[in-house]
């Protein structure tokens, strides 16, 4: 059976039907890891949901830039800025934070994820509570070369810029990604299944630009100061593919 051969059910927006899962046949991504303290995720996380401890006093916030050229609802670049985090009411760690047999990753809550049409803007908003808008985004990843940046509306202002070369890095198989919103009142957690390999790199030369204004993305960056440090680690892959379903409700106490 074919990695796409799967069953899907229609579901109307506001800009027409979508097929769920939705499938991406060929995108490519690069994903900025950084460790911040617990205390900058304040007022940015939803009552329902605690900052993911990763290390002792840290917690684990990303910086994602996706190229999609080809997928069900057509071509489109996105950036999302996420945040380790799990329900409040599901005691316990780390098995809370990871589902290992899912996702060697934590699950993430997905504070802000522009996109670049239309289509993606609605489906994921009224889907799944993803925050997204509609803005310019650059996207370019060409042998470990990484220059990605994302636009106010107008194109007049760049809020963030990823660029520089990463470091020597293994090539692994791409992780499932697990991601928190709130839709209508409702927790949702929602597996997005990966497929391809991914190199797992160290930083090199990569940097993330960004200056404080009033613009939402910017001031949730400061926030949690990534504009004063270097990534972790970086994560980059091409021809990856996925399906990203309904999401699961989550009961909330």
């Amino acid at each position: 059976m074919s990695y796409f051969d799967v069953s899907q059910s229609e579901v109307r927006t506001s800009q027409g039907a979508v097929s769920l899962p939705i499938l991406y046949y060929n995108s490519a991504s690069v994903i900025a890891s950084f460790l911040v303290d617990p205390e900058r995720t304040v007022g940015l996380l939803p009552e329902t949901l605690v900052a993911t401890q990763v290390f002792p006093g840290k917690t684990l916030v990303s910086v994602a830039f996706f190229q999609y050229v080809d997928s069900s609802v057509g071509p489109y670049h996105e950036m999302g800025l996420a945040i380790a985090a799990r329900p409040r009411a599901e005691l316990g760690f780390p098995a809370t934070a990871w589902q290992p047999l899912r996702s060697p990753l934590p699950s993430m809550y997905i504070l802000d994820l522009p996109v670049t049409t239309a289509m993606a803007n609605a489906a994921g908003r009224e889907i799944w509570g993803y925050p997204k808008i509609v803005v310019p985004i650059d996207f370019q990843l060409r042998a470990g070369e990484i220059d990605c940046a994302v636009y106010d509306s107008g194109a007049s202002r760049r809020l963030c810029h990823l660029h520089g070369r990463a470091g020597f890095g293994l090539p692994l198989p791409a992780p499932n990604l697990i991601t928190l919103t709130c839709l209508d009142g409702r927790l949702l957690r929602t597996l997005i299944d990966m497929r391809g390999r991914v190199i797992h790199a160290g930083v090199g030369s990569l940097r993330l630009d960004c200056e404080a204004n009033d613009h939402p993305l910017s001031q949730h960056l400061c926030q949690l100061g990534l504009h004063t440090r270097p990534p972790l680690l970086v994560q980059y892959g091409q021809g990856l593919q996925a399906r990203l379903p309904a999401g699961e409700a989550i009961e909330h106490r």
